[in-house]
């Protein structure tokens, strides 16, 4: 799979012939037929029925010019859902279980985007739904990114924290087996196909930018204000709560981008990279939490794990901080001002 930027197709090989690289050109100039998959709007492209393999294509997180954003909505949740169940659907899911929470989180923050639009009853179920679905899989993806924290961090030096790495190893194994195990894929499966179906039913009632700022008002507001209380009070629960607005923020970036213009796509990749600084500090955390608890027989390990743990959060938070002042420098009402003047111009309002 090959990741690719905001508001650009990614293109997934699955099937008996080995991994292939075949680039979308390719993909545009052969003869290929298109189905609706599961109302997701997955195009599976059959290239040759000799070959046997499918072409997942999915689809641009991003609104499109030609319609309102009550149908692009209903369209990208939609685009979501399928490729979260095309994820439960690999046959490694313990490593496809990261991917999955992030589609829910993208899913989320779509909701609560146009919650104001749609009502509290629907933005209730609709996030009740999602809450739970990535709750089931939690476990998994922590155990996983724990020990990628883990390595990144100590790169080299893990010899010297042998004890730590096997404690961790060891649990990443349970937890993968425990969710191939237990019924929580299978839960998470039924709880995105629910949300799926109420799709059809789900009624924005306000029309163009109306529908939208709001929700982006306040994310903007949210995150400037967990950015004041990081800087005032920076604790491991503060960073963590600032971090979830920055990532509604640049998923609500990411929807928007045709109508950026390249000061506001900086401003997305800004976004991105302040998100990524926030979510190793965070990672960092819980492998600290996880040392203290799991390996306290290993206390020299632990000790100098901590002093490593500290060192890089303080150069992250640092970076983080220092961009977040950069980025929450305007008002709620003046950056969804100048927005909204993009988002018209854009569409030619």
């Amino acid at each position: 799979m090959k990741n690719k930027k905001a508001g650009e197709s990614k293109v997934i090989v699955t099937g008996g012939a080995s991994r292939l690289k075949i680039s979308q050109l390719e993909i545009e100039r052969t003869h290929v037929r298109c189905y609706e998959m599961e109302k997701a709007r997955h195009i599976w492209v059959g290239i040759s029925s000799q070959l046997r393999f499918i072409i997942f294509v999915v689809m641009p997180f991003r609104f499109k010019k030609s319609e309102s954003p009550a149908k692009g909505v209903r369209r990208v949740c939609r685009e979501r859902i399928g490729a979260a169940l095309g994820g439960l659907r690999k046959d490694d899911r313990s490593a496809a279980v990261h991917g999955v929470r992030k589609e829910i989180k993208k899913l989320r923050a779509i909701f609560r985007l146009v919650r104001a639009a749609i009502g509290r009853g629907a933005y209730r179920k609709g996030a009740k739904a999602l809450r739970e679905a990535a709750n089931r899989l939690a476990a998994p993806r922590d155990a996983r990114v724990t020990l990628k924290a883990f390595g990144k961090l100590v790169g080299r030096s893990a010899r010297q924290f042998g004890g730590i790495e096997r404690a961790l190893r060891k649990h990443a194994r349970r937890e993968a087996g425990r969710i191939r195990k237990d019924n929580s894929l299978k839960r998470a499966e039924r709880l995105l196909r629910k949300t799926d179906r109420r799709m059809d039913d789900l009624e924005i009632k306000a029309t163009g930018w109306a529908a939208i700022e709001p929700g982006l008002k306040e994310s903007y507001r949210r995150g400037q204000q967990a950015w004041r209380h990081a800087c005032k009070q920076p604790s491991p629960e503060n960073f963590h709560d600032w971090r979830k607005h920055v990532k509604d923020l640049w998923h609500y970036f990411c929807l928007l981008y045709p109508a950026w213009l390249a000061e506001a796509r900086a401003y997305t990749d800004e976004l991105e990279l302040l998100g990524a600084q926030l979510g190793e500090d965070h990672d960092l955390f819980l492998l600290q939490q996880f040392a203290v608890e799991h390996c306290a027989g290993r206390a020299g390990e632990v000790e100098a794990l901590k002093r490593l743990i500290r060192a890089r959060q303080k150069e992250l938070r640092a970076a983080a901080l220092k961009l977040g002042s950069r980025l929450y420098a305007e008002t709620p009402v003046a950056i969804c001002r100048r927005l909204g003047n993009y988002w018209n111009n854009w569409r030619g309002k």
